[in-house]
């Protein structure tokens, strides 16, 4: 292979790696593939409202109803999910107003589906998540359960030619995406591999038996374990919000507003989806980015494993940071549900930044980061916020950044004794209300 490289041209060699390097950067722009188990209970009714406002923002293969724990009959029986989607096809004529990538209503309601809800998969079981962590006992193996419509529908997505990862959130119990591991495993043995090893699921909590069995019988499912949502999302995190969801979601801001069910923000699912937005965080690249969805480390127990991660040493830190922010975009898209001119509502600012997102450098080279052809859509003014994401890189020493404010960036990378790295994260806010915010994660690489 080396003698026939060596016999193609220098010109060749360098066209194919700008192709090539096109290529990659045109997959990294491609939307996560995206599957929602929920629950249906109230808290995910809340989510769900804000999830169907971003479902621009991937691409959505499914979404299925099942229970857990918590709700172990599930919700599939009543309308919940069917009023909420009925408020979508009103309000969707004015989404793609503002994003044409909308999915249709009957796009979306093609894709829905029930999955687990038979409570004896819950035998056993009881509702104190404590008992159910990585780490914990099997309580039981799928092998003499019925298919459903959802976990087939996970097994035909999963046995698609499709390289790209699947991103399965369990908002409640994982149960059909265990039954669906199995039948691959046991009716596609040549295809097992390569089909669950796409599989990257995040966790709210193992809320029934799947968590435990899955990390052990299907070790090659990348697993996140989110435990981080309690004090940051779930009931009664957010107890200052009861005028925000009064007079920005739920009065005089359309049908799916309308649909809204809790007086303050109380979404314990919502951090799932979160994961997955493309703000330009990057937070679903690597569980240890962080970002709208958390930040997660490596279980000590298992591979592929990976459980909430502390930022300056605080477990709820890596999702309460961006509270606020995701908060404003909500509100500003469900604005769009009844703007209906794009000129009548606000959009987040455009992030352009000079060169490439990853720089690898030698101790003591000047970094030079340049985003002065970042903009605004709608023509508000924009600020600048430069800052190290200190507990996403490795690089553990001080580095002070000086005019964080300008459109511009530079430093001296700093004297390490092995590689390191270190993530800038910039932040370009807009002068509107509410303010919006959009982001560039840059990677900085330190040889010695």
């Amino acid at each position: 292979m080396m003698n026939k490289i060596k016999n193609i041209p220098i010109v060749t060699l360098i066209f194919l790696s700008l192709f090539l390097n096109n290529i990659n950067a045109q997959n990294k722009e491609l939307k996560p593939r995206v599957i929602v188990m929920t629950d249906g209970e109230v808290d995910d009714h809340s989510s769900m409202i804000r999830f169907l406002l971003y479902t621009c923002d991937v691409d959505l293969l499914a979404i299925i109803e099942t229970n857990s724990i918590f709700q172990r009959k599930g919700h599939s029986k009543e309308d919940w999910y069917e009023k909420q989607l009925d408020a979508y096809k009103q309000v969707y004529p004015n989404l793609i107003k503002h994003n044409p990538n909308y999915p249709t209503y009957e796009k979306l309601k093609s894709i829905s589906y029930i999955g687990d809800e038979d409570i004896t998969h819950l035998d056993g079981l009881r509702a104190k998540r404590w008992e159910l962590v990585p780490g914990g006992n099997i309580t039981f193996t799928p092998e003499n359960w019925p298919d459903t419509a959802g976990s087939n529908k996970i097994v035909e997505i999963l046995l698609e030619n499709n390289t790209e990862p699947v991103f399965i959130q369990a908002w409640g119990g994982g149960n059909t995406a265990a039954r669906a591991f199995y039948k691959l495993k046991t009716a596609y043995p040549d295809q097992y591999d390569r089909a669950i090893s796409k599989v990257i699921m995040y966790n709210i909590w193992y809320q029934d038996g799947a968590g435990n069995y899955i990390e052990n019988k299907h070790p090659k499912v990348t697993m996140l374990y989110c435990g981080s949502f309690v004090g940051t999302w779930n009931y009664k995190s957010q107890k200052n919000t009861y005028d925000f969801i009064k007079n920005e979601i739920k009065n005089n801001h359309g049908p799916l507003g309308a649909l809204y069910p809790q007086d303050y923000v109380s979404e314990g699912d919502s951090p799932a989806f979160l994961y997955f937005i493309e703000n330009g965080l990057q937070n679903h690249y690597n569980p240890t980015y962080g970002g709208w969805g958390g930040r997660f480390k490596k279980s000590d127990k298992f591979e592929n494993v990976y459980v909430d991660a502390e930022d300056n040493g605080d477990i709820k830190k890596s999702l309460g940071r961006w509270v606020d922010d995701a908060n404003r975009d909500f509100q500003t898209r469900m604005t769009w549900t009844t703007a209906k001119k794009y000129k009548d509502a606000n959009h987040a600012p455009i992030v352009k930044l000079k060169g490439v997102e990853e720089v690898t450098v030698k101790s003591g080279e000047k970094v030079e980061l340049n985003a002065s052809k970042s903009y605004d859509p709608d023509g508000n003014t924009i600020s600048f916020n430069w800052w190290i994401y200190k507990d996403a890189g490795s690089y553990d020493g001080l580095v002070t950044l000086q005019d964080t404010d300008k459109k511009t960036l530079s430093f001296v990378a700093p004297k390490v004794n092995k590689m390191e790295t270190m993530h800038i994260i910039l932040e370009v806010k807009d002068s509107a209300l509410p303010a919006l915010v959009s982001y560039k994660r840059i990677i900085i690489t330190v040889k010695p």
